[in-house]
């Protein structure tokens, strides 16, 4: 099993944030595939990059 995050946003504002665990990629691309009606931008990101997403903002 893997772990997906879907994520919407409205310009810079998160409105959704989906959690996924599925066993092949096509049932996460099903989903995305429904969102597309949606007038938010979609991210996906499996769980380590969501970890580490924003470990290039950390000032040193």
């Amino acid at each position: 099993m893997e772990t997906y995050y879907i994520e919407l946003f409205d310009g810079k504002k998160r409105v959704s944030k989906e959690k996924l665990r599925v066993e092949d990629y096509d049932e996460v691309l099903k989903r995305v595939a429904e969102l597309m009606d949606t007038p938010y931008r979609i991210e996906i990101f499996d769980a380590v990059a969501y970890r580490n997403r924003h470990k290039d903002d950390i000032a040193l």
